[in-house]
């Protein structure tokens, strides 16, 4: 299993969403059925951007979320 880190992009809004799949394919599914769940009203999704992705090892994985602007 994988841990992935994605900017979602809807309006003038940037969402961090962290998802845990076996693929990249069934990540950005994860985060799309993740963001929709999030919110009462349905987001209309811009960009999904994937940022990091880490192998989840025994020990455990993370990453720390910063504002996007220290990275750019």
């Amino acid at each position: 299993m994988m841990l992935y880190r994605f900017i979602v992009t809807s309006g003038d809004q940037e969402i961090p969403v962290v998802a845990v799949a076996e693929d990249e394919s069934s990540a950005f599914r994860v985060v799309d059925r993740e963001v929709q769940r999030s919110f009462l009203k349905r987001l209309k999704i811009d960009d999904v951007a994937l940022l990091e992705k880490k192998k989840i090892r025994q020990s455990g994985s993370g990453f720390v979320i910063q504002p996007r602007k220290t990275y750019e």
